[in-house]
Protein backbone atom coordinates (compact mmCIF):
# COMPACT_ATOMS: atom_id res chain seq x y z
CA UNK A 1 0.00 0.00 0.00
CA UNK A 2 1.10 3.76 -0.86
CA UNK A 3 -0.13 6.67 -0.22
CA UNK A 4 -0.15 9.84 -3.00
CA UNK A 5 -0.76 13.97 -2.05
CA UNK A 6 -3.95 14.42 -2.04
CA UNK A 7 -5.12 16.81 -5.32
CA UNK A 8 -5.78 20.49 -4.67
CA UNK A 9 -8.78 19.66 -7.27
CA UNK A 10 -12.21 19.77 -5.73
CA UNK A 11 -13.47 15.97 -4.81
CA UNK A 12 -16.39 14.69 -6.29
CA UNK A 13 -15.75 10.98 -6.35
CA UNK A 14 -15.42 8.81 -3.22
CA UNK A 15 -13.20 6.26 -4.79
CA UNK A 16 -11.14 6.70 -7.80
CA UNK A 17 -10.48 3.56 -9.99
CA UNK A 18 -7.47 3.29 -12.45
CA UNK A 19 -7.78 0.39 -14.98
CA UNK A 20 -4.86 -0.55 -17.54
CA UNK A 21 -6.94 -3.24 -20.24
CA UNK A 22 -5.31 -5.91 -22.10
CA UNK A 23 -6.65 -8.87 -24.20
CA UNK A 24 -6.34 -11.37 -21.23
CA UNK A 25 -5.93 -9.69 -18.03
CA UNK A 26 -6.54 -5.99 -16.22
CA UNK A 27 -3.97 -3.94 -13.65
CA UNK A 28 -6.16 -1.89 -11.26
CA UNK A 29 -4.95 1.13 -8.84
CA UNK A 30 -7.52 2.22 -6.42
CA UNK A 31 -7.37 5.48 -5.04
CA UNK A 32 -9.26 6.93 -1.64
CA UNK A 33 -9.57 10.45 -2.40
CA UNK A 34 -10.01 10.90 1.53
CA UNK A 35 -6.66 10.52 2.07
CA UNK A 36 -4.80 9.60 -1.05
CA UNK A 37 -3.98 5.91 -0.15
CA UNK A 38 -3.39 3.46 -3.01
CA UNK A 39 -4.57 0.00 -3.54
CA UNK A 40 -3.34 -2.58 -5.95
CA UNK A 41 -4.17 -5.73 -7.97
CA UNK A 42 -4.37 -7.57 -11.18
CA UNK A 43 -7.60 -9.54 -12.07
CA UNK A 44 -8.77 -11.31 -15.43
CA UNK A 45 -10.45 -9.75 -18.07
CA UNK A 46 -13.71 -12.28 -17.55
CA UNK A 47 -16.26 -12.24 -16.01
CA UNK A 48 -15.29 -14.75 -13.40
CA UNK A 49 -11.62 -11.68 -13.10
CA UNK A 50 -14.94 -8.92 -12.55
CA UNK A 51 -16.42 -10.62 -9.93
CA UNK A 52 -12.79 -10.35 -7.90
CA UNK A 53 -12.59 -6.98 -8.55
CA UNK A 54 -15.85 -6.22 -6.96
CA UNK A 55 -14.79 -8.22 -3.87
CA UNK A 56 -11.55 -7.15 -3.58
CA UNK A 57 -12.97 -3.44 -3.65
CA UNK A 58 -15.20 -4.72 -0.80
CA UNK A 59 -12.18 -5.30 1.39
CA UNK A 60 -10.83 -1.72 0.59
CA UNK A 61 -14.29 -0.57 1.75
CA UNK A 62 -15.15 0.40 -1.54
CA UNK A 63 -18.63 -0.56 -2.60
CA UNK A 64 -17.84 0.02 -6.35
CA UNK A 65 -20.83 1.74 -7.20
CA UNK A 66 -22.03 5.59 -8.19
CA UNK A 67 -19.29 6.66 -5.69
CA UNK A 68 -16.52 5.30 -8.16
CA UNK A 69 -14.87 6.96 -10.48
CA UNK A 70 -12.97 4.53 -13.07
CA UNK A 71 -10.77 5.93 -15.43
CA UNK A 72 -9.47 3.62 -18.48
CA UNK A 73 -8.05 3.99 -21.82
CA UNK A 74 -10.21 3.68 -24.87
CA UNK A 75 -9.37 0.07 -26.13
CA UNK A 76 -11.84 -0.65 -28.30
CA UNK A 77 -12.96 -4.45 -28.17
CA UNK A 78 -11.12 -5.16 -24.69
CA UNK A 79 -12.60 -2.63 -22.57
CA UNK A 80 -16.25 -3.37 -23.98
CA UNK A 81 -17.43 -6.19 -21.22
CA UNK A 82 -15.68 -4.39 -18.54
CA UNK A 83 -17.42 -1.32 -19.27
CA UNK A 84 -20.86 -3.45 -19.95
CA UNK A 85 -20.17 -4.63 -16.48
CA UNK A 86 -19.13 -1.55 -14.51
CA UNK A 87 -22.12 0.40 -15.97
CA UNK A 88 -24.52 -2.66 -14.72
CA UNK A 89 -23.80 -1.62 -11.15
CA UNK A 90 -23.92 2.30 -11.31
CA UNK A 91 -19.88 3.23 -11.59
CA UNK A 92 -19.33 6.58 -13.89
CA UNK A 93 -16.84 5.31 -16.41
CA UNK A 94 -14.44 7.81 -18.00
CA UNK A 95 -12.93 6.25 -20.84
CA UNK A 96 -9.71 8.48 -21.85
CA UNK A 97 -7.37 8.59 -24.68
CA UNK A 98 -4.24 7.61 -23.83
CA UNK A 99 -2.29 10.48 -25.65
CA UNK A 100 -4.29 13.14 -23.65
CA UNK A 101 -3.03 11.02 -20.36
CA UNK A 102 0.24 10.63 -21.48
CA UNK A 103 0.73 14.46 -22.35
CA UNK A 104 -0.62 15.33 -19.02
CA UNK A 105 2.19 13.90 -16.89
CA UNK A 106 4.98 14.96 -18.64
CA UNK A 107 8.14 12.76 -19.36
CA UNK A 108 7.90 9.50 -18.04
CA UNK A 109 10.75 6.76 -18.01
CA UNK A 110 9.62 3.24 -17.96
CA UNK A 111 6.29 1.20 -18.80
CA UNK A 112 4.58 -1.85 -17.55
CA UNK A 113 1.06 -2.99 -17.09
CA UNK A 114 1.13 -2.13 -13.04
CA UNK A 115 2.89 1.30 -13.95
CA UNK A 116 0.07 2.14 -16.37
CA UNK A 117 -3.11 1.67 -13.87
CA UNK A 118 -1.06 4.06 -11.41
CA UNK A 119 -0.81 6.70 -13.97
CA UNK A 120 -4.26 6.34 -15.36
CA UNK A 121 -5.69 6.31 -11.78
CA UNK A 122 -3.49 9.56 -10.65
CA UNK A 123 -4.54 10.92 -14.19
CA UNK A 124 -8.63 10.69 -13.01
CA UNK A 125 -7.85 11.90 -9.29
CA UNK A 126 -6.25 15.07 -10.67
CA UNK A 127 -8.14 16.20 -13.24
CA UNK A 128 -11.97 14.20 -12.46
CA UNK A 129 -13.94 17.47 -12.25
CA UNK A 130 -12.94 17.65 -16.07
CA UNK A 131 -14.38 13.94 -16.45
CA UNK A 132 -16.14 13.04 -19.17
CA UNK A 133 -18.70 10.50 -17.84
CA UNK A 134 -19.86 7.51 -19.82
CA UNK A 135 -23.99 8.07 -20.34
CA UNK A 136 -26.30 5.16 -20.86
CA UNK A 137 -26.96 6.40 -24.40
CA UNK A 138 -23.14 5.75 -25.58
CA UNK A 139 -23.92 1.82 -24.97
CA UNK A 140 -26.77 2.15 -27.36
CA UNK A 141 -24.53 4.00 -29.91
CA UNK A 142 -21.80 1.22 -29.27
CA UNK A 143 -24.54 -1.23 -30.58
CA UNK A 144 -25.79 1.00 -33.54
CA UNK A 145 -21.96 1.25 -34.68
CA UNK A 146 -21.63 -2.62 -34.79
CA UNK A 147 -25.19 -2.90 -36.80
CA UNK A 148 -23.59 -0.06 -39.12
CA UNK A 149 -20.20 -2.06 -39.50
CA UNK A 150 -21.99 -5.10 -40.94
CA UNK A 151 -24.70 -3.46 -42.70
CA UNK A 152 -21.76 -2.16 -44.72
CA UNK A 153 -20.18 -6.28 -45.31
CA UNK A 154 -23.35 -6.91 -46.26
CA UNK A 155 -24.21 -4.12 -48.42
CA UNK A 156 -20.18 -4.83 -49.98
CA UNK A 157 -21.21 -8.52 -50.48
CA UNK A 158 -24.05 -7.74 -52.06
CA UNK A 159 -22.55 -5.25 -54.33
CA UNK A 160 -19.48 -7.45 -55.44
CA UNK A 161 -22.34 -10.32 -56.68
CA UNK A 162 -24.38 -8.18 -58.65
CA UNK A 163 -21.60 -6.25 -60.24
CA UNK A 164 -19.38 -9.17 -61.11
CA UNK A 165 -22.57 -11.06 -62.72
CA UNK A 166 -23.77 -8.31 -64.52
CA UNK A 167 -20.34 -7.87 -66.05
CA UNK A 168 -19.86 -11.53 -66.84
CA UNK A 169 -23.57 -11.12 -69.10
CA UNK A 170 -21.91 -8.68 -71.07
CA UNK A 171 -19.55 -10.55 -72.07
CA UNK A 172 -20.48 -14.39 -71.67
CA UNK A 173 -24.49 -14.01 -71.82
CA UNK A 174 -24.68 -17.74 -70.94
CA UNK A 175 -22.17 -17.88 -68.36
CA UNK A 176 -23.57 -15.38 -66.79
CA UNK A 177 -27.27 -16.07 -66.79
CA UNK A 178 -25.93 -19.53 -65.04
CA UNK A 179 -23.75 -17.48 -62.47
CA UNK A 180 -27.21 -15.23 -61.62
CA UNK A 181 -28.93 -18.29 -61.19
CA UNK A 182 -26.57 -19.59 -59.02
CA UNK A 183 -25.84 -16.30 -56.94
CA UNK A 184 -29.82 -15.69 -56.43
CA UNK A 185 -30.41 -17.54 -53.10
CA UNK A 186 -27.28 -15.59 -51.98
CA UNK A 187 -28.45 -12.50 -52.94
CA UNK A 188 -32.42 -12.85 -51.34
CA UNK A 189 -30.23 -13.87 -48.17
CA UNK A 190 -28.35 -10.54 -48.00
CA UNK A 191 -30.83 -8.64 -48.80
CA UNK A 192 -33.08 -9.90 -45.74
CA UNK A 193 -30.17 -9.66 -43.75
CA UNK A 194 -29.82 -6.14 -44.55
CA UNK A 195 -33.69 -5.82 -44.27
CA UNK A 196 -32.90 -7.59 -40.47
CA UNK A 197 -29.67 -4.95 -40.10
CA UNK A 198 -32.25 -1.99 -40.47
CA UNK A 199 -35.09 -2.87 -38.39
CA UNK A 200 -32.58 -3.58 -35.58
CA UNK A 201 -31.05 0.10 -36.01
CA UNK A 202 -34.74 1.17 -35.82
CA UNK A 203 -35.56 -0.97 -32.56
CA UNK A 204 -32.36 0.19 -30.83
CA UNK A 205 -33.16 4.19 -31.54
CA UNK A 206 -36.60 4.09 -30.66
CA UNK A 207 -35.42 2.55 -27.31
CA UNK A 208 -33.77 5.54 -26.18
CA UNK A 209 -35.58 8.89 -26.20
CA UNK A 210 -33.15 10.99 -26.49
CA UNK A 211 -31.65 9.51 -29.40
CA UNK A 212 -35.02 9.02 -30.87
CA UNK A 213 -35.91 12.53 -30.69
CA UNK A 214 -32.88 13.93 -32.60
CA UNK A 215 -33.47 10.53 -35.19
CA UNK A 216 -36.58 12.37 -35.37
CA UNK A 217 -35.91 15.72 -36.00
CA UNK A 218 -33.30 14.96 -38.67
CA UNK A 219 -35.95 12.81 -40.71
CA UNK A 220 -38.29 15.98 -40.65
CA UNK A 221 -35.48 17.42 -42.91
CA UNK A 222 -36.74 16.55 -46.83
CA UNK A 223 -33.37 14.91 -48.06
CA UNK A 224 -32.30 13.08 -44.75
CA UNK A 225 -33.05 9.69 -44.57
CA UNK A 226 -32.88 6.85 -41.87
CA UNK A 227 -29.24 5.89 -42.93
CA UNK A 228 -27.88 8.96 -42.90
CA UNK A 229 -29.66 9.85 -39.70
CA UNK A 230 -28.12 6.91 -38.24
CA UNK A 231 -24.86 7.33 -38.87
CA UNK A 232 -24.55 10.69 -37.59
CA UNK A 233 -25.98 9.73 -34.38
CA UNK A 234 -22.92 7.53 -33.81
CA UNK A 235 -20.17 9.34 -35.49
CA UNK A 236 -20.97 12.40 -33.22
CA UNK A 237 -21.96 10.61 -30.12
CA UNK A 238 -25.87 11.49 -30.33
CA UNK A 239 -24.61 15.27 -31.28
CA UNK A 240 -22.49 15.27 -28.05
CA UNK A 241 -19.36 15.67 -30.34
CA UNK A 242 -19.26 17.68 -33.25
CA UNK A 243 -22.66 19.78 -32.60
CA UNK A 244 -21.31 22.81 -34.96
CA UNK A 245 -22.15 22.71 -38.66
CA UNK A 246 -18.52 24.10 -39.75
CA UNK A 247 -16.86 20.97 -37.55
CA UNK A 248 -18.90 18.24 -38.29
CA UNK A 249 -19.00 19.47 -42.60
CA UNK A 250 -14.98 19.51 -42.03
CA UNK A 251 -15.50 15.86 -40.16
CA UNK A 252 -17.59 14.70 -43.36
CA UNK A 253 -15.44 16.25 -46.01
CA UNK A 254 -17.39 18.81 -47.36
CA UNK A 255 -16.06 22.16 -46.15
CA UNK A 256 -14.35 24.44 -48.36
CA UNK A 257 -10.76 25.12 -47.59
CA UNK A 258 -8.06 28.01 -49.40
CA UNK A 259 -4.86 26.71 -51.07
CA UNK A 260 -2.79 30.14 -51.04
CA UNK A 261 0.41 31.32 -49.99
CA UNK A 262 2.24 34.71 -50.80
CA UNK A 263 1.71 35.56 -54.26
CA UNK A 264 2.83 32.24 -56.41
CA UNK A 265 0.71 29.74 -54.81
CA UNK A 266 -2.87 30.02 -56.03
CA UNK A 267 -4.61 26.91 -55.44
CA UNK A 268 -8.51 25.94 -56.55
CA UNK A 269 -10.53 26.69 -52.87
CA UNK A 270 -11.14 22.61 -52.36
CA UNK A 271 -12.19 19.83 -49.85
CA UNK A 272 -10.15 17.63 -47.64
CA UNK A 273 -9.07 14.13 -48.21
CA UNK A 274 -9.03 13.55 -44.50
CA UNK A 275 -12.72 13.20 -43.45
CA UNK A 276 -14.82 10.47 -42.64
CA UNK A 277 -15.67 8.66 -46.33
CA UNK A 278 -18.53 6.33 -45.16
CA UNK A 279 -20.28 9.43 -44.27
CA UNK A 280 -19.67 12.00 -47.11
CA UNK A 281 -20.82 8.97 -49.58
CA UNK A 282 -24.22 8.88 -47.91
CA UNK A 283 -24.38 12.56 -47.13
CA UNK A 284 -23.43 12.89 -51.26
CA UNK A 285 -26.15 11.00 -52.10
CA UNK A 286 -28.86 12.60 -49.77
CA UNK A 287 -27.44 15.77 -51.56
CA UNK A 288 -28.29 14.62 -54.77
CA UNK A 289 -31.72 13.44 -53.88
CA UNK A 290 -32.63 17.05 -52.35
CA UNK A 291 -31.41 18.88 -55.35
CA UNK A 292 -34.32 16.87 -57.31
CA UNK A 293 -36.78 16.49 -54.52
CA UNK A 294 -36.32 19.01 -52.17
CA UNK A 295 -38.45 22.39 -53.28
CA UNK A 296 -35.78 24.85 -51.60
CA UNK A 297 -32.88 23.37 -52.33
CA UNK A 298 -33.90 22.11 -55.83
CA UNK A 299 -34.61 25.97 -56.63
CA UNK A 300 -31.27 26.90 -55.21
CA UNK A 301 -29.26 24.06 -57.30
CA UNK A 302 -30.85 25.31 -60.70
CA UNK A 303 -30.07 28.32 -59.91
CA UNK A 304 -26.52 27.98 -58.91
CA UNK A 305 -25.85 26.29 -62.30
CA UNK A 306 -27.87 28.84 -64.38
CA UNK A 307 -25.01 31.13 -62.81
CA UNK A 308 -22.40 29.20 -64.37
CA UNK A 309 -21.36 27.21 -61.13
CA UNK A 310 -19.48 24.01 -61.24
CA UNK A 311 -22.15 21.69 -60.53
CA UNK A 312 -20.41 19.29 -58.02
CA UNK A 313 -19.39 22.68 -56.33
CA UNK A 314 -23.43 23.36 -56.22
CA UNK A 315 -23.68 19.88 -55.02
CA UNK A 316 -20.87 20.46 -52.00
CA UNK A 317 -22.47 22.92 -50.98
CA UNK A 318 -25.80 21.76 -51.04
CA UNK A 319 -24.22 18.84 -48.45
CA UNK A 320 -22.99 21.88 -46.38
CA UNK A 321 -26.57 22.89 -46.43
CA UNK A 322 -28.30 19.66 -45.19
CA UNK A 323 -25.48 19.40 -41.96
CA UNK A 324 -26.22 23.00 -40.59
CA UNK A 325 -29.71 22.68 -40.80
CA UNK A 326 -29.36 19.06 -39.38
CA UNK A 327 -27.42 20.16 -36.79
CA UNK A 328 -29.67 23.23 -35.97
CA UNK A 329 -32.79 21.62 -35.69
CA UNK A 330 -31.39 19.16 -32.81
CA UNK A 331 -29.38 21.89 -31.01
CA UNK A 332 -32.91 23.89 -31.46
CA UNK A 333 -35.11 21.01 -30.47
CA UNK A 334 -37.73 21.31 -33.14
CA UNK A 335 -38.54 20.11 -36.49
CA UNK A 336 -37.43 21.73 -39.28
CA UNK A 337 -39.28 24.86 -40.68
CA UNK A 338 -39.59 25.36 -45.09
CA UNK A 339 -38.73 29.27 -45.51
CA UNK A 340 -41.60 30.87 -46.30
CA UNK A 341 -41.45 32.71 -49.48
CA UNK A 342 -42.69 36.26 -49.59
CA UNK A 343 -46.37 36.17 -51.60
Amino acid sequence: MKVMEKSEQTQSYSWILGIDVSKQSIDTCLIRSLDGQIFENKFNNNASGFRQLKQWCKQQQCECDATTLCCMEHTGLYTRLLVHYLVSREVAIWLESSLQIKRSQGLLRGKSDRIDAQRIARYAHVFQNKANVLEISTLTLEKLKDLQSNRKRLLTALQMLRTSTEELKQFDSSTGKLIDQTNREAVRGLEKSLEKVDDQILKFISEDESLKQKYDLMLSIKGVGKVLAAMLLVYTHGFNRLADGRKLACYSGVAPFVYESGSSIRGRTGVSKFANGDLKKVLHMAAISSAHHNPELKEYYERKVKEGKNKMSVINAVRNKLLHRIVAVVNRGTPYTPELKNS
